[in-house]
């Protein structure tokens, strides 16, 4: 089985998605529609004349040089040096605020009385209406010297192609990056909002349990194109319903069916002759009619809550303690009972606890090596403990001895149930039952379950006594 990879954020895969669809929508749109309807415009706009290149005069404010006496000079740099010669005919004239005068080329006559006040301008460019005469271009920049105003011509004229270019660059780079941003900003929200109902049903889905029978993953808000999963995994659900109540049906009637040979196998062991295993074959009787009356408990719980009434656990040790201590003791134990002096009241079904109990106890007659102390105590924290002086249990076993059909060790009787019928009726009053270590090194089972509302402390018990647990 591979390792499973990374986790698919879907948000995060559909916004570079969706970027990359508008991106290729944007070349789209620039190549077949703007670039066409730009050209025509461009081409009427320029008519035979081609405008100066902007960058003539960023050329020569760069080459402009201070002298150590104020004045100025033009540097050949190697961007004027490339200009010059691919444009012999290139002038400009520049002069910065104090009125130093830079320029050089030929510049024409016909522009000497603009010159002088180039400072009135921001920018300015002519073109003349006759092409024999040169044009004229005017920018404010930063060089050496300062601020200059540069009038320049006769240099690079920009190309249709270029200006076409920067332009179908410059708006496609600003789009794209307004739609990317757009994107990452407004996609994850929407993504978000529109799987809220996958979300609920997740939520929902970590709720379910064994014991979350009809349980549902809700529909609402649930995208039409992952519905068809949450539908199937409702299907799934159910067919599990069906599935555990035809199981659960079919170990109740087999419980009841068991329970009449059971209760006839006990009376004729009971009123048999003493013999050798007589002692042993009643403790397995017990034990067997202990499960089979569990598997009805487990049934009658999950179909009737109304089972579970107010029971005061010191009633119920004392009745379980009274009713196996002639089995013990036919065994060869000493059983005994630990409590307080007051009621310890929790809410429960008293028959199917009053069984697990038993089957603890039962449990420890079997495991005990037929011989030592039982003890079972009563906390007035509502934990029930069963502890013998058997070889007790390892703690690496400890965690597994709850689960169907585990045993320690091979065993010529017994399906290994009991445990783990103990552990479903605990939780199903919302108890955990835990195993350890007793004083005298055997195990220690301890069962915890929620104080009722009203749980009086030292309060007396009442004389009258539960019905017996076991028949």
């Amino acid at each position: 089985m591979s390792a499973p990879g990374k986790p698919i954020r879907l948000e995060r895969r559909l916004t570079r998605h969706m970027i990359l669809v508008q991106a290729v929508v944007l070349l789209l749109f620039f190549s077949v529609i703007a670039l066409p309807l730009a050209v025509y415009p461009a081409l009427r706009y320029l008519g035979p004349n081609k405008p100066l290149d902007p960058a003539n005069t960023t050329i020569f404010a760069e080459a402009i040089r201070a002298n150590a006496n104020g004045t100025g000079r033009v540097e050949m740099t190697p961007r004027l040096d490339v200009l010059v010669r691919e444009h012999p005919r290139a002038w400009f004239y520049a002069t910065t605020a104090s009125g130093t005068k830079i320029s050089y080329g030929v510049i024409p006559e016909y522009y000497d009385g603009l010159l002088p006040s180039l400072w009135v301008f921001e920018t300015a460019n002519i073109r003349p209406a006759d092409s024999e005469y040169s044009e004229l271009q005017l920018d404010k920049h930063v060089s050496e010297m300062g601020d200059v105003m540069v009038a320049s011509g006769g240099g690079k004229r920009l190309g249709i192609a270029s200006m076409i270019g920067m332009f179908w660059a410059l708006s496609s780079i600003a789009i794209l990056v307004l739609l990317s941003v757009a994107a990452a900003l407004i996609i994850p929200r929407v993504i978000r909002r529109e799987l809220r109902g996958i979300k609920n049903a997740a939520a929902q889905a970590n709720l379910i349990d064994s014991n979350s029978r009809g349980a549902r993953l809700p529909t609402a808000d649930v995208p039409e194109e992952v519905r068809a999963l949450v539908d199937a995994v409702n299907g799934a659900l159910e067919r599990l319903d069906r599935s555990y109540e035809q199981r659960e049906r079919f170990l109740a009637d087999s419980a009841h069916e068991l329970r009449t040979p059971i209760a006839i196998l006990q009376t004729r062991l009971e009123t048999a002759e003493p013999f050798a295993e007589r002692g042993r074959l009643l403790v397995d009787v017990a034990r067997l009619s202990s499960l089979a009356d569990q598997l009805l408990d487990l049934q009658r719980i999950d179909h009737d809550g109304s089972a579970m009434r107010p029971l005061d656990l010191v009633e119920l040790a004392e009745v379980v303690v009274g009713d196996l201590a002639p089995l013990a003791i036919n065994a060869g134990y000493e059983i005994g009972l630990n409590s307080p002096p007051h009621k310890v009241m929790v809410r429960g079904d008293g028959s199917s606890l009053a069984r697990a109990l038993a089957n603890l106890v039962q449990n420890a007659i079997a495991h005990g090596n037929q011989g030592g102390q039982i003890t079972v105590e009563v906390t007035s924290a509502g934990s029930i403990s069963v502890n013998d002086d058997g070889p007790g249990i390892a703690s690496a076993d400890r965690t597994r001895i709850f689960e169907p059909f585990y045993r320690l060790k091979p065993q010529p009787k017994g399906a290994g149930l009991g445990l783990n019928l103990v552990a479903s009726i605990v939780q199903r009053h919302e108890g955990r039952i835990v195993v350890g270590e007793s004083e005298s090194g055997g195990a220690r089972f301890e069962i915890t379950l929620p104080l009722g509302a009203a749980n009086p402390v030292n309060a007396p018990k009442e004389e009258a006594r539960p019905s017996p647990a076991l028949p």
